[in-house]
């Protein structure tokens, strides 16, 4: 089994539920996150992915959130923003806070010390105020500075001042990622290796990856990558993954798909170059946002890691959905099951290749 990423070794490992609070939002411009154009692909879709980490070490029992989704009542965000989701034309439907889908499921809310923001856009700061006072808020470089104490003071905050005030909010600055985990900057949270807090700068202001340790002996991980990719595209194929001589893809029927008709469509016609790139106009610091997404290029292609980017309809009805949890994902081969399926977002151009190529 090939490994390209270099992970401090540990025995520790923390179990991971996936948290899937019925959020999704529907065409999404594409022209708004990446390139090039697909035909066929002028809009996208997104669910909204939340993890509850939850620790032992025999003698306490700890549990962190990473990310809280979409608000249920989404036009409650700060009026700046409520607003420019309307004029954003997307549709956004939410079925629960994340807090009512833990409860529903016997989770006690007091015993969720923290709260890890990936960063502060509005679809993934949720409303923390679901959640006692006593869960501190975790937020990465630069948060503080430009959005707390929240909206109004902080007039371009995602967050409203009313849903944070009172709450701790932990700052992590640079020099707080002391460790080195396959190329970030890593906070290992737990201190025993079974969690990290990843810096992976670039689509936004302090943005975060995570890396929980599913398994040990053999050692599997699933890193939580957030917002640094959007579609599966953006991800495959590479030099370390490059296309296979045929791919099934979903909802193209019984017929397979050969590579040469994927290179065919190719912006590249490359089977080690992925097929879509960042778009210049999303990220805060398009170089780091590329760096960070080379990064998750060698996770994407080790066994030992299971990506899960925060919006990837492409795996939806691969994952299970908290109580489950996820840390069986290898024996049940999620990786496997999913890594292609990205490309039914292109089955348009595929099935057009398909008939040009004899």
């Amino acid at each position: 089994m090939a490994s390209f990423v270099e992970i401090p070794p540990s025995k520790s490992t923390v179990t991971v539920s996936i948290i899937h609070a019925n959020a999704w939002v529907n065409k999404i411009p594409c022209s708004s996150f990446f390139n090039p154009a697909y035909i066929g692909l002028d809009t996208f879709d997104i669910c909204s992915y939340s993890f509850l980490i939850s620790h032992d070490n025999g003698s306490r029992k700890r549990h962190v959130l990473f990310d809280l989704g979409i608000r249920k009542d989404w036009e409650s965000y700060s009026p700046f923003l409520a607003q420019r989701l309307k004029d954003w034309g997307a549709e956004v439907k939410v079925g629960q806070h994340v807090a009512e889908n833990l409860q529903e499921h016997g989770f006690n809310l007091r015993d969720a010390e923290a709260i890890i923001l990936s960063h502060t856009h509005w679809d993934h700061v949720g409303n923390p105020a679901t959640f006692p006072l006593s869960t501190k808020l975790i937020v990465g470089p630069g948060i503080v500075r430009e959005f707390i104490p929240g909206w109004p003071t902080a007039s371009k905050s995602p967050l409203r001042g009313i849903d944070i005030a009172g709450r701790e909010v932990l700052s992590l600055e640079t020099h707080d990622f002391k460790s080195k985990v396959g190329g970030f900057r890593a906070l290992d949270y737990f201190g025993d290796g079974s969690f990290y807090i990843l810096n992976a700068p670039g689509h936004a202001t302090g943005h975060l990856n995570a890396l929980a340790r599913t398994t040990s002996n053999p050692d599997t991980f699933i890193p939580p990558a957030a917002d640094s990719v959007h579609l599966g595209g953006e991800l495959r194929p590479t030099s370390l993954l490059p296309l296979p001589a045929v791919v099934d893809i979903p909802g193209m029927g019984c017929r397979p798909c050969y590579t040469k008709e994927l290179l065919h469509i190719h912006p590249l016609q490359s089977a080690t170059k992925s097929f879509l790139r960042l778009d210049p106009s999303v990220p805060t610091d398009l170089e780091s946002a590329e760096k960070t997404v080379e990064l998750l290029k060698a996770f994407d292609a080790d066994e030992r890691f299971l990506i899960i980017f925060s919006h990837d309809t492409s795996i939806f009805d691969i994952l299970q959905y908290y109580p489950k949890t996820a840390n069986g994902w290898k024996v049940k081969c999620w990786k496997e099951r999913g890594r292609w399926t990205f490309l039914a977002d292109i089955k348009k151009a595929v099935t057009k290749a398909q008939m040009g190529i004899k």
